[in-house]
């Protein structure tokens, strides 16, 4: 459960860091960018792909209520969770699961 929390809430921050917009200098070298939270786990789509269907996965869809709602592209299974509201939707997904935010 504590591994679920830290990546739900390194998650959370992440959307969060997304939202606020920043501009980038002509001359930023985007060889030099550094990924925010680099303590959050992450996966490539390919190995996304390979946990599909497998029991004990939860793709937990945390975007913005308004973003989730008008997007067309969203992944089968998965369940809209509202990022602000981690405290009634956390608790109800089990501790040993797989558990993937995005």
């Amino acid at each position: 459960m504590k591994k679920f929390l830290v990546a739900v809430c390194a998650s959370l921050l992440m959307l969060s860091a997304l939202a606020v917009s920043s501009v980038r200098s002509a001359k930023t070298d985007t060889s030099q960018e550094q990924v925010p939270f680099p303590e959050v786990q992450r996966i490539t789509k390919e190995e996304l792909k390979a946990l599909l269907g497998k029991p004990g996965l939860i793709l937990l869809d945390v975007r913005i209520e308004e973003e989730w709602k008008t997007s067309l592209q969203k992944l089968p299974g998965a369940v809209h969770e509202d990022p602000l509201e981690l405290d009634t939707w956390a608790p109800k997904y089990p501790r040993d699961a797989t558990i993937v935010l995005y």
